[in-house]
């Protein structure tokens, strides 16, 4: 892939410097990095070996961006959404994903163009934790890991990002719902009926009706 090792584009501190709210360039400034940088130096949740759960992102984006990544050669991490967003998630060869208000859906962005998932959240629960093998396909960093994200990263050998990818694209279909090349539906059901197996639902109902 051509673009960049890590691509990140949405907001440090609220929603509103979102996807939605495009970074016209393509790129922060540098007086709209410092802006931010001053903002989350100041705040003790965007330390990475502090837990936040109550604030934005639980203090992740602000951690990230406290960590410089933004200024790293071969890195892209901008402060809101970059008009050419589909473009480089389809050349970037890791995305990072964490939560903003809520778990975010740029997941979904990531496996359907094959950018391998850089997770980077504590006690986050995956689709389909309980059917796929994240661990094939995407990196999962806690919070306090952060500041080793980019040697992290950089030492995952090329051959290895190749292997991921090849994983990944046997389970991309699952977040894709528009046919025929979506299998959301079926993955949603067979996680699902594992989920039931599990807290043994589906065999207390076979009980039931075998009692009937």
């Amino acid at each position: 892939r051509s673009g960049p090792l890590v691509f990140f584009a949405g907001g440090i501190t609220s929603f509103g410097a979102s996807q939605d709210n495009l970074r016209k360039g393509g790129i922060d400034s540098q007086e709209k990095q410092e802006k931010w940088l001053k903002r989350v130096t100041a705040d003790r949740c965007a330390r990475p070996d502090v837990s936040c759960r109550q604030v934005y992102s639980m203090g992740v984006r602000q951690a990230i961006w406290r960590e410089k990544l933004y200024a790293e050669p071969d890195m892209r991490i901008v402060s809101a959404g970059v008009p050419d967003y589909f473009d480089v998630v389809t050349k970037a060869r890791f995305c990072i994903h964490t939560e903003g208000n809520g778990w975010g859906a740029r997941v979904v962005d990531y496996m359907a163009m094959e950018c391998l998932p850089l997770m980077v959240n504590d006690r986050m629960i995956f689709p389909y934790a309980n059917v796929l093998p994240w661990e094939d396909f995407a990196i999962h960093l806690r919070k306090d890991q952060i500041p080793a994200l980019a040697a992290t990263v950089r030492n995952i050998s090329q051959r290895r990002q190749e292997e991921m990818r090849t994983a990944l694209r046997l389970y991309k279909a699952g977040f894709v719902w528009w046919r025929p090349d979506g299998a959301a539906y079926e993955f949603t059901l067979a996680a699902l009926g594992q989920r039931v197996e599990q807290l043994g639902l589906g065999r207390a109902a076979r009980q039931a009706r075998a009692r009937s």
